[in-house]
């Protein structure tokens, strides 16, 4: 996700009358705002409480459990559960219950995107980091070859027993799609069980919103447009979430030439470029694979597979050509 998102919160307290045979007022609440570096990024918590042991205690267990999520699907840290799955092919391998979540929800939408999301381009994905480090354009031998050892259609899960098996060895995964989604998802649920309702959390521009702070109507967040010539957009959320997908946010840049992070699962190679995503949607799983989904797809492709998902509102800015300025879906 890229970094185009700035939140805008609201300092406001209440005071909450308990009744009219009673002087006494309860606590107003306040806001609390907590940061912390988890999943190679920025993370932000901000939320709404009476007490701020209370409000510390319930931010702690909540980037605790995107700390979990991260060991659990990331592919930078050698000790995470997915770097360490094996690759072998015909080798059934038994995952825990959160990087099983993201196998079966990565499967939901590869099958619904027809192949437009793919969690298994680990392969791909290390190919261009490499070309985007050293500036160097891989050759189309070594493109083919990551290509070949990628993809859904190379998984079999088995959802009962919770096992992943390969029919060709070396295939690797990439939640970076999807990832941020569902740990955001997981930590709004911690708050919530810790009865913190008036919540924001921020990862790396992945917003998910719980109900509007104090006096308000929703959470604001600013998102800055894809093109200059563009204003940045107001969004006002409350109990949803909002992500953004595009080329600004992790740019690769290879001989003087700014390419996508984001690759095209049918060539292996990044998107045409600019594009930029926009989606809301209910949960932040969802409004994260989407965002990607907007981006990789073609306009006509978009507009069927919007209709898969009548409560997701989807906005993408590209080149006139390539499909302009839209909202498609809602």
């Amino acid at each position: 996700m890229n970094d185009t998102l700035r939140t805008f919160m609201f300092a406001v307290c209440v005071s909450i009358c308990l009744g009219c045979e009673s002087p006494t007022q309860a606590i107003a609440p306040t806001r609390f705002h907590f940061e912390e570096i988890h999943m190679g990024a920025k993370v932000k918590i901000t939320l709404y409480a009476q007490h701020e042991a209370h409000a510390t205690s319930a931010a702690r267990a909540a980037f605790d459990e995107i700390a979990a999520w991260d060991m659990a699907l990331s592919d930078y840290m050698a000790d995470s559960e997915v770097s360490k799955l094996p690759t072998l092919a015909d080798q059934p391998a038994t995952v825990q219950a959160r990087l099983a979540k993201a196998i079966a929800k990565s499967l939901e939408f590869n099958l619904s995107s027809s192949g437009a999301f793919d969690c298994a381009l680990g392969r791909l994905t290390k190919v261009w980091r490499a070309a985007f480090r050293e500036s160097s354009m891989p050759s189309d031998a070594v493109i083919a070859d990551a290509l070949n050892h990628s993809g859904c259609a190379h998984m079999h899960w088995n959802e009962p027993t919770h096992t992943v098996t390969f029919d060709i060895a070396d295939i690797q995964f990439d939640f970076g799609a999807i990832g941020q989604g569902l740990a955001a998802d997981a930590a709004m649920q911690v708050l919530r069980t810790r009865d913190m309702t008036c919540a924001l959390i921020d990862i790396s521009g992945d917003i998910l919103a719980s109900d509007a702070p104090p006096q308000t109507t929703g959470w604001v967040v600013q998102v800055d447009p894809e093109f200059e010539s563009e204003l940045p957009r107001i969004i006002l959320l409350r109990n949803q979430a909002l992500c953004v997908s595009g080329d600004r946010g992790q740019p690769g840049h290879i001989n003087g030439k700014t390419l996508s992070h984001i690759l095209d699962p049918k060539n292996g190679r990044p998107i045409e470029s600019p594009r930029q995503s926009m989606v809301i949607a209910n949960d932040a799983t969802t409004a994260d694979a989407i965002a990607t989904i907007a981006c990789v797809m073609s306009v006509e492709q978009l507009k069927d597979f919007a209709k898969k998902f009548p409560d997701a509102h989807i906005s993408i800015e590209r080149l006139e050509h390539d499909g302009g300025l839209q909202s498609i879906g809602q």
